[in-house]
Protein backbone atom coordinates (compact mmCIF):
# COMPACT_ATOMS: atom_id res chain seq x y z
CA UNK A 1 0.00 0.00 0.00
CA UNK A 2 1.27 3.53 -0.96
CA UNK A 3 2.34 5.96 1.53
CA UNK A 4 1.97 9.55 1.87
CA UNK A 5 3.65 11.94 3.41
CA UNK A 6 2.76 15.86 3.68
CA UNK A 7 4.53 18.55 4.75
CA UNK A 8 1.69 20.95 6.00
CA UNK A 9 -1.04 19.79 8.24
CA UNK A 10 -4.18 22.24 8.83
CA UNK A 11 -7.27 22.08 10.53
CA UNK A 12 -9.96 24.01 8.75
CA UNK A 13 -13.01 23.06 11.12
CA UNK A 14 -15.17 26.47 11.30
CA UNK A 15 -18.73 25.98 11.96
CA UNK A 16 -19.64 29.74 10.83
CA UNK A 17 -18.16 28.45 7.22
CA UNK A 18 -19.42 26.09 4.33
CA UNK A 19 -16.06 25.67 3.21
CA UNK A 20 -12.58 24.74 3.38
CA UNK A 21 -11.43 28.40 4.42
CA UNK A 22 -8.04 28.71 4.77
CA UNK A 23 -5.51 31.51 5.32
CA UNK A 24 -3.60 33.13 2.44
CA UNK A 25 -0.93 35.99 2.36
CA UNK A 26 -0.84 38.32 -1.38
CA UNK A 27 2.49 40.07 -1.93
CA UNK A 28 3.00 42.27 -4.46
CA UNK A 29 5.82 44.58 -2.84
CA UNK A 30 3.27 44.96 -0.01
CA UNK A 31 1.52 42.39 1.57
CA UNK A 32 -2.02 41.56 2.82
CA UNK A 33 -3.31 38.43 4.64
CA UNK A 34 -7.06 37.30 4.01
CA UNK A 35 -8.60 33.80 3.96
CA UNK A 36 -9.67 32.04 0.68
CA UNK A 37 -11.84 28.93 0.01
CA UNK A 38 -10.48 26.00 -1.39
CA UNK A 39 -12.43 25.56 -4.83
CA UNK A 40 -11.14 22.80 -7.14
CA UNK A 41 -14.25 23.83 -9.49
CA UNK A 42 -12.91 26.75 -9.70
CA UNK A 43 -10.42 27.55 -13.01
CA UNK A 44 -8.43 30.49 -11.25
CA UNK A 45 -7.64 31.95 -7.99
CA UNK A 46 -9.66 35.08 -7.96
CA UNK A 47 -10.13 37.86 -5.00
CA UNK A 48 -12.10 40.79 -4.00
CA UNK A 49 -11.22 43.71 -5.49
CA UNK A 50 -10.49 45.93 -2.19
CA UNK A 51 -7.62 43.12 -2.01
CA UNK A 52 -5.86 44.57 -5.00
CA UNK A 53 -6.78 48.28 -4.10
CA UNK A 54 -4.74 47.39 -0.61
CA UNK A 55 -1.81 46.22 -2.54
CA UNK A 56 -1.67 49.31 -4.49
CA UNK A 57 -2.68 47.06 -7.72
CA UNK A 58 -4.09 49.34 -10.66
CA UNK A 59 -6.62 46.61 -11.12
CA UNK A 60 -7.46 47.50 -15.18
CA UNK A 61 -3.87 47.21 -15.77
CA UNK A 62 -3.96 43.70 -15.23
CA UNK A 63 -4.96 40.65 -17.90
CA UNK A 64 -8.54 40.91 -18.98
CA UNK A 65 -10.71 37.62 -18.01
CA UNK A 66 -14.31 37.51 -17.98
CA UNK A 67 -15.54 34.27 -15.60
CA UNK A 68 -18.76 32.18 -16.36
CA UNK A 69 -19.84 31.71 -12.88
CA UNK A 70 -22.38 28.88 -10.98
CA UNK A 71 -25.21 31.36 -11.24
CA UNK A 72 -24.74 31.88 -15.34
CA UNK A 73 -23.69 35.51 -14.99
CA UNK A 74 -20.47 36.37 -16.07
CA UNK A 75 -17.56 38.18 -13.76
CA UNK A 76 -15.53 40.48 -15.18
CA UNK A 77 -11.67 40.32 -12.80
CA UNK A 78 -7.72 41.15 -14.10
CA UNK A 79 -5.18 39.52 -13.71
CA UNK A 80 -2.01 40.40 -11.36
CA UNK A 81 1.44 38.31 -11.30
CA UNK A 82 2.54 38.37 -7.62
CA UNK A 83 3.16 36.21 -4.49
CA UNK A 84 0.54 33.34 -2.72
CA UNK A 85 1.69 31.76 0.06
CA UNK A 86 -0.71 29.30 2.12
CA UNK A 87 0.13 27.74 4.75
CA UNK A 88 3.77 28.27 4.63
CA UNK A 89 3.70 27.31 0.89
CA UNK A 90 4.66 30.09 -1.62
CA UNK A 91 4.64 30.49 -5.64
CA UNK A 92 5.00 33.68 -7.93
CA UNK A 93 1.57 32.98 -9.87
CA UNK A 94 -1.02 34.81 -11.64
CA UNK A 95 -4.31 35.76 -10.11
CA UNK A 96 -7.31 37.67 -10.61
CA UNK A 97 -9.02 40.49 -8.84
CA UNK A 98 -12.92 40.91 -9.48
CA UNK A 99 -13.85 44.13 -10.91
CA UNK A 100 -17.37 44.09 -9.42
CA UNK A 101 -16.84 45.41 -5.52
CA UNK A 102 -19.80 43.64 -4.53
CA UNK A 103 -17.83 40.25 -5.21
CA UNK A 104 -16.95 38.90 -2.51
CA UNK A 105 -15.46 35.63 -2.15
CA UNK A 106 -12.33 34.93 -2.18
CA UNK A 107 -11.02 31.27 -3.98
CA UNK A 108 -8.20 29.36 -4.30
CA UNK A 109 -8.36 27.53 -7.95
CA UNK A 110 -6.70 25.30 -10.14
CA UNK A 111 -4.38 27.43 -11.78
CA UNK A 112 -2.08 29.67 -9.72
CA UNK A 113 -2.75 27.35 -6.76
CA UNK A 114 -3.76 24.51 -7.14
CA UNK A 115 -1.40 22.81 -9.55
CA UNK A 116 1.47 24.16 -7.88
CA UNK A 117 0.82 21.82 -4.70
CA UNK A 118 -0.12 18.18 -3.20
CA UNK A 119 -3.48 17.94 -1.48
CA UNK A 120 -4.79 15.76 0.60
CA UNK A 121 -8.13 15.86 2.39
CA UNK A 122 -10.11 14.15 4.78
CA UNK A 123 -13.27 16.56 5.17
CA UNK A 124 -14.86 14.23 7.52
CA UNK A 125 -12.23 14.94 10.18
CA UNK A 126 -11.58 18.56 8.65
CA UNK A 127 -8.22 17.85 7.71
CA UNK A 128 -6.36 19.72 4.93
CA UNK A 129 -2.86 18.39 3.71
CA UNK A 130 -0.27 20.49 1.81
CA UNK A 131 3.31 19.48 -0.01
CA UNK A 132 4.87 21.88 -2.51
CA UNK A 133 4.92 20.32 -6.32
CA UNK A 134 7.65 20.80 -8.40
Amino acid sequence: MPTLFFQTVYRYSDPAHNGILIPVELSAGSSIHLYAYVDTGAADCIFQRGYAEALDLPLASGELKRFSTASGSILTAYGHNLRITTLGLSADTMVYFADDPLFRRNVLGRHGWLHRIGLGLIHYDSMLYLNPYD
